[in-house]
């Protein structure tokens, strides 16, 4: 048996951190009074100074039963003051290795190595939070080393000859079936499966614009990253808005008392009440100007956010595997096997759209189950089929052929359309004749829900089954039979009527459908044949 081995010691003071943000509302608030801590008797200094030292204290105690010990046929993580904790992960159950500095870490100049196994819970099943840099990318692949050292002996073991070659070359060839009822009785259906690879690999990579036109090898040295011009532009038309405006709404509340010093009244109440003596247009402008003003807010910082995230993003290929990282403050690499992926999502934003451009992100068995891992944040639609091809050799980019018909246009449109029109009886209500804007909605909404319609559509060739929906952003779903764990179908009394359907599949990893909706049943119902038979075989 090894050694067993210890974390950095810089792992003391991560309970400090923590005890110190888990009462950072209760500092910031005292800080905002008017007293502040200059006001705060002798004993509350103590007090401070005494837990301080109890945190480190703790954390010292922490650092010293806290060991892994890598050993022949597992790695055996042991933890725990109180309450004892041991894990122990056998090499041939290592799904991946991730070596992440979040921002913590990466200011106390350490890295943090997770271990990841299918079929894990919200977290890895191995974190070892605080390791140098060099001695998380050595365990990193000690543990990826062995890891194909214990399949392929598994492999000899078996006898399974074919299997041994196919494992050589870094494909998972693991399958078994699953049940499916007829589609004419059935709402849903679930079913298992496991990922199963396909005999390809990327052998060799040629020109791959990303702006400027980058020549590439299949190579360990094989690498595309993303200049600062091509950064700022792909966060600049990301748009994701909602996230900004949680943000800020996030900020306000927090930070109420700090605006009060400077607004007596509440910024927001005061603005309301000197509205109430202006004219009715008047108040409708002032609206209309600040939601502008708020949503090019938002944007900007969005842009900023979407930097901090995505700076210094680069894709490399070691080996076989793949390594995507990225981050400014929390930075993070990811290093995965193309043939685990489960599904590919090409989504384009409206912007993007309009510029020819798209991002890739992949569906991977790991911990995470709610992010999907971006392959490349900002590609050219021409090149999108040349990425794919290469980095994910078994999917291949198709058209749809199968769209949504034109008896479902309804379906799209008709619960929206009500709810505009509810909106714009609200302002009518409220503003009388100065809300005639609000009848923009109108044509704004059936255009929006036209073009979610254009958009819907399927394909199944040569074992992959091809998706396409709109919300905003347009989105093709690529996947392959054998990771598909899941195919719904469902429809409504008035869809079954008129022979129509919606479709939703789900993989390994992903914690819900996806889905479009409304199509022709006779589109459906190959696909459906196609996954049920292919589960009885």
């Amino acid at each position: 048996m090894n050694n067993p081995r210890r974390l950095h010691k810089v792992f003391i003071i991560f309970t400090l951190f923590q005890f110190v943000k888990g009462l950072l509302p209760l500092i910031i608030i005292t800080l905002l009074r008017k007293s502040g801590f200059l006001g705060l008797e002798w004993y509350w200094y103590a007090g401070a100074v005494g837990l301080i030292f109890l945190a480190l204290f703790f954390g010292f105690l922490e650092w010293r039963t806290f060991t892994y010990t890598p050993e022949a046929d597992r790695i055996v993580i042991r933890k725990g003051v109180l309450f004892k904790d041991e894990k122990t992960i056998y090499y041939g159950r290592i799904h991946s290795v991730n070596v992440e500095q979040p921002f913590l870490q990466r200011i106390l100049g350490v890295a943090e190595l997770k271990i990841e196994t299918p079929g894990g819970g919200k977290k890895a099943d191995g974190i070892l939070p605080a390791l140098t840099v060099r001695d998380a990318e050595q365990l990193r692949q000690q543990l990826l080393t062995h890891q194909h050292e214990t399949v392929l002996r598994a492999a000899h073991q078996a006898g399974d000859s074919n299997r041994v070659i196919r494992l050589d070359k870094d494909a998972d060839t693991s399958m078994h079936g699953a049940s499916a009822v007829p589609i004419d009785g059935a709402h849903g259906i679930s079913a298992s499966s496991e990922f199963s690879g396909l005999n390809h690999s990327a052998n060799g990579l040629s020109e791959l614009e990303t702006g400027a036109r980058q020549t590439f090898n299949d190579q360990d040295s094989a690498y595309f990253r993303l200049t600062n011009g091509q950064l700022l532009l792909a966060a600049a038309t990301s748009m994701n808005l909602g996230l900004a405006l949680a943000f800020i709404a996030g900020i306000y509340s927090f930070a109420d008392d700090f605006l009060e010093k400077f607004a007596p009244m509440r910024i927001f109440e005061r603005l309301y009440a000197e509205s109430k003596s202006l004219v009715p247009g008047y108040v409708v402008i002032g609206i209309a100007v600040a939601a502008i003003c708020a949503l090019a807010a938002a944007w900007a910082l969005s842009i900023i956010l979407y930097i901090i995230k995505y700076s210094g993003f680069a894709v490399h290929r070691e080996g076989k595997r793949i390594s995507v990282s990225y981050g400014m403050l929390d930075k993070k690499a990811y290093l995965f096997d193309p043939n685990k992926v489960q599904s590919v999502l090409i989504e384009e934003g409206i912007f993007r759209q309009m510029i020819g451009y798209a991002q890739i992100k992949l569906q991977v068995v790991s911990s995470d189950k709610n992010e999907q891992l971006m392959l490349h944040p900002f590609v050219p639609v021409r090149e999108l089929a040349h990425v794919i091809s290469h980095f994910v050799p078994q999917m291949k980019l198709m058209e749809v052929d199968a769209h949504a018909p034109k008896r479902a246009l309804l379906y799209y449109m008709r619960i929206e359309l009500a709810v505009a029109l509810l909106l714009c009886g609200a302002a009518f209500g409220f503003w009388g004749t100065a809300a005639l804007w609000s009848l923009m909605l109108i044509p704004i909404v059936y255009l929006w829900r036209r073009a979610c319609h254009k958009a819907a559509g399927v394909r199944l060739e040569n074992g992959q089954l091809t998706l396409r929906r709109r919300n905003f952003a347009r989105i093709t779903y690529l996947v392959r039979r054998p990771q598909i764990v899941a195919m719904r179908v469902k429809r409504s009394w008035g869809q079954q009527r008129k022979g129509l359907v919606s479709l939703g599949v789900r993989t390994m990893g992903n914690a819900s459908d996806y889905t479009v909706a409304v199509l022709d049943h006779n589109d459906v119902e190959p696909i459906w044949n196609w996954f049920s038979r292919e589960q009885r075989k």
